[in-house]
């Protein structure tokens, strides 16, 4: 039988929830997934996030990742949460839609108290997922993805002000993956090597991949893949373009080597890749 651990660590494929009171669990790292919203559905609980506690109770949430240090100190007799978990994959489909600026602000300030308003959103976004989560549809896993872009960009809405105003507060470090981030976001179509980047933020190749690994659980070129996969997967289900097409937009020398790249990161080829999401 699945545990609280195991789920919480998300050996379930690409998407699970579940709820849980998280028993045997106090006073270790809690094992988890690569993003993990955790929501406290009754009681209470002390926790601690990357060195800072916080007291969460009904309604609260917290919104961990891979590299997330959380540790459940202490917790009550009633304390029921409700966990959804996203595996690496899924997890970046439904971050290239968002804002850059929440990433860091999260990893930052993982704890939320739902005023009024929110919590009219947060109830019906758990019902509807709930509902959607039961459906065996040929688009349930596109749906899923929209459906957390829209509590992400719900939260970013609702938190918009602090984002601005906690920017500066940043560590140089900090502050580095921020701009690696952005660059990324504006570059990857035509630039896939680290040291392109590097050579912009006026650091080494070797320091960059050591910032990312710290704070991103990931090396800079997995992070400028993965974003570029991204990028391909829009082009081939968003235009009627061909693959030689797209292809040369993205800077490679030929097709096929474009759809070894292609496969070797996403197990499944270009044509066979446009063919599902047709």
């Amino acid at each position: 039988m699945k545990t609280d651990l195991h789920t919480l660590r998300g050996d379930n494929g690409d998407f699970f929830m579940g709820s849980g009171r998280l028993d045997g669990l106090l006073g270790s790292p809690l094992p988890l997934a690569y993003v993990v919203l955790l929501i406290c559905q009754q009681g209470c609980a002390d926790v601690n996030v990357n060195l800072q506690s916080y007291t969460i109770g009904k309604n609260d949430f917290l919104v961990l990742s891979e590299d997330s240090i959380a540790v459940i100190n202490s917790k009550s007799d009633d304390f029921l949460c409700s966990y959804y978990l996203m595996n690496r994959s899924i997890a970046a489909e439904v971050a290239y839609e968002l804002p850059n600026s929440l990433f860091l602000f999260l990893y930052r300030f993982p704890h939320f108290k739902p005023d009024s308003h929110f919590l009219d959103f947060l109830n019906a976004w758990e019902g509807l997922l709930s509902i959607i989560s039961k459906e065996e549809l040929q688009y349930t896993r596109q749906i899923i993805v929209n459906h957390f872009q829209n509590f992400f960009l719900w939260v970013s809405q609702r938190t918009v002000h602090m984002s601005a105003s906690t920017r500066n507060d940043y560590s140089r470090q900090e502050a580095i993956c921020w701009e690696f981030w952005e660059l990324i976001s504006a570059h990857c179509k035509q630039e896939r090597e680290v040291a392109f980047y590097a050579d912009l933020l006026h650091i080494t190749p070797y320091y960059l991949s050591q910032l990312t690994r710290k704070f991103f659980n990931d090396s800079p070129k997995t992070l400028i893949d993965r974003q570029m996969v991204l990028e391909i997967k829009k082009q081939l289900t968003q235009s009627n373009e061909s693959i030689q097409q797209i292809a040369h937009k993205f800077k490679f020398s030929d097709a096929s080597y474009f759809g070894r790249y292609f496969k070797r990161i996403t197990g499944v080829g270009l044509t066979e890749y446009r063919k599902l999401r047709s």
